[in-house]
């Protein structure tokens, strides 16, 4: 990175937050040749798809970890590779344990291997039923537009007027209204061949909602999850972790002669005549600006930011209304060694990559549980683990002869007194450690550090409201025309000149960098038609 410029009094465009989507955003306003800065209270960039040290000797993954495929023509665009970012191909993408009964699902990225595997293991009903199951979902994942660069959505209302017969109507009222076991009791129904099948398409249906797989309008979030990108590819890895695409971007950024400023907190954004025009940082320095870009989400920016007195009643109330939970616990190991499988997963063994990530999934009745246990302030007896282990792909993420891993837990009873959370936070992470025991027996002999998070500690270091990284959870009202604030904008807010840029606009979240994309180049069409000068004058 280029020597650290002074932040200039003016410019034509501030950024509020050096997340991936922040950092798209300045990127994309640099590229197109306007006076663009980013600030970012951290000391670090990428924010929930950062990557920094907090075991010793290792680079950490705070957040998400993992990259799947990007809308065509973006990482072109946003120059990643000519910045150093190398990609990384998973043979093996994810092996999924239900029980010590029911066979693992190991998830192959060559298509034929992975028929014959699904063929061998749960049978010729679960091969055309995950196929039928996907082909279900292509017409709704379409109609959301999750991959495709600058797109307006439209509301559920408008969809299900376009929709070309009561067929497709059906599919859309299904997707939007529907449980995520509407959808896997139609398409994996035998509960003891599809059971590893059935409990992992359940856990990818409520990762990023506040429901229960039985719950109405979980169906949505799977179907957000299956969406199939045009663009086509699997998912990856980032070698160094997933801030090394941040710390590209800002390599991108300064080259063009932005600027990107770490430890700026900002106070406020600026308003003149109702329109904002610039952020005053809590340091008192203020940076004028012809528009403002937030990263942060919707409740963090317009009461946090901006105030309530500022805002319309119809304004305060929609965003009051947006849900924003966190009900994940995030645990982060340093390993001595990789860990192995006891039996009777011991074969997995014979292949490193089958430990590079592991889902420990219990049936839907339990994950439903799980989440009511969580609803009611406890902890869940049978969590859903997600666990990484990125040096199996990448070993310099650690010192050599060392591995770390990545964990995350549902559901973790996020609305329970604040008081307690914290010896909740602590006994669930053992209950994860003893729950990823059952199947790596070694696992705690291998751990010499650890960290663990709630969605507490996340809603302190990102500023995310209750922690959640998704800036409003993928439930039917808060998706495709949900997002908006404004009327044919996907990232304007009430106040003029103020616009948001990250998880909290359409597409949503997922590291796709869209949401900074679009509002780039949204706001750049705008500024380009506006006089020059405006609004730099006056006073806050």
């Amino acid at each position: 990175m280029n020597a650290p410029r002074q932040l200039p009094a003016e410019v034509d465009v501030v950024v509020i937050g050096a997340g991936h989507n922040g950092l798209a955003a300045t990127a994309v306003l640099a590229k197109r040749g306007l006076r663009v800065a980013c600030v970012e209270k951290n000391n670090y960039l990428g924010g929930m798809a950062g990557t920094r040290e907090i075991l010793t000797g290792c680079r950490n993954d705070v957040g998400a970890s993992l990259l799947f495929p990007l809308a065509k023509g973006l990482e072109e665009e946003l120059e990643f590779r000519k910045y150093g970012v190398e990609f990384i191909d998973l043979p093996i993408m994810a092996s999924n344990l239900n029980s010590k009964e029911s066979p693992a699902a190991v998830f192959y990225s060559n298509p034929l291997r992975m028929g014959l595997y699904v063929l061998r293991h749960f049978g010729l009903g679960a091969m055309i039923g995950f196929a039928r199951l996907m082909a279900f979902c292509s017409y709704p994942a379409s109609l959301m537009d999750r991959f495709t660069p600058r797109s307006m959505p439209r509301t559920l209302d408008e969809l299900l007027a376009a929709a070309p017969d009561e067929k497709h109507r059906d599919k859309i009222r299904l997707a939007f209204e529907g449980s995520a076991m509407d959808l896997v009791d139609r398409f994996l129904p035998d509960k003891k061949k599809h059971r590893t099948l059935r409990a992992l398409v359940a856990f990818a249906a409520v990762q990023s909602t506040y429901k229960g797989p039985y719950t109405p309008g979980s169906a949505l979030c799977l179907v957000y999850t299956f969406a199939q990108n045009s663009n086509g590819g699997l998912m990856r890895r980032v070698k160094g972790g997933m801030g090394a695409m941040s710390e590209a971007l800002c390599r991108s950024i300064t080259d063009r002669g932005g600027i990107v400023e770490l430890k700026a907190p900002v106070r406020r954004v600026l308003l003149e005549d109702g329109r904002a025009t610039g952020v005053e940082l809590k340091d008192g320095r203020v940076i004028r600006a012809r528009a403002v870009l937030s990263n942060l989400d919707k409740p963090a920016t317009l009461f946090g930011l901006v105030g309530r007195e500022h805002l319309d009643a119809a304004t305060i109330a929609r965003v009051e209304s947006i849900e924003q939970r966190g009900a994940f616990m995030h645990l982060l190991l340093k390993l001595k060694r990789l860990p192995t499988y006891g039996p009777p997963f011991e074969h997995l063994n014979a292949d490193p990559r089958t430990r590079f990530n592991n889902t420990l999934v219990p049936d839907p009745e339990l994950q439903q549980a799980s989440f009511e246990a969580c609803r009611r302030g406890e902890l869940p007896e049978h969590p859903a683990i997600g666990m990484q282990i990125p040096t199996v792909m990448d070993p310099t993420l650690a010192p050599p002869g060392f591995h770390i891993a990545t964990t995350y837990g549902f559901f973790f009873p996020c609305e329970a007194p604040k008081e307690e959370r914290g010896r909740l936070r602590d006994e669930m992470a053992e209950r994860i450690l003893d729950r990823l025991s059952e199947y790596l027996p070694d696992l705690r002999d291998c751990i010499v550090e650890q960290a663990v998070f709630s969605s507490d500690h996340f809603a302190t270091m990102q500023g995310a409201t209750n922690g959640d990284f998704t800036h409003g959870l993928i439930h039917p009202e808060q998706m495709i025309g949900g997002r908006l604030l404004v009327p044919h904008s996907a990232h304007a807010t009430p106040i003029p000149g103020l616009y948001l840029c990250g998880a909290s606009c359409h597409p949503g979240p997922g590291v796709t960098f869209l949401p900074g994309y679009g509002a780039a180049h949204e706001v750049a069409d705008v500024l380009a038609q506006e006089p020059l000068a405006a609004p730099l004058r006056g006073a806050a």
